[in-house]
């Protein structure tokens, strides 16, 4: 199993907006049979930031449908992210392999 993450910087004027924004994305690409499960999780930090940091994780069962993905719905959201809020809301994507759950 994948977890593919997006961690979002997302600036105090426009947070409200992008996680309501985001929750509608997130319901359609859930859908998709590649993803197993999809989450918006919220860090939570006592230090200070210049805005709120999101992380947006897919699990995804193998690396051929992450790359298929990769080229369809994550290219796509990441493209609406830009042009609905600019450089209000920066991100970058990693890719973690599960090797073990307890």
């Amino acid at each position: 199993m994948i977890v593919y993450n997006v961690t979002c910087n997302v600036a105090p004027e426009v947070e409200k907006q992008w996680v309501e924004w985001v929750d509608l994305q997130l319901d359609q690409i859930s859908k998709s049979e590649r993803i197993n499960n999809t989450s918006i999780l919220k860090l939570n930090s006592n230090a200070p930031s210049e805005g709120a940091v999101y992380a947006l994780q897919y699990q995804i069962s193998d690396q051929q449908t992450l790359q298929n993905f990769l080229k369809n719905e994550d290219q796509i959201l990441k493209e609406q992210i830009r042009l609905t809020f600019g450089e209000a809301v920066l991100h970058f994507s990693s890719q973690l392999e599960i090797i073990k759950q307890y």
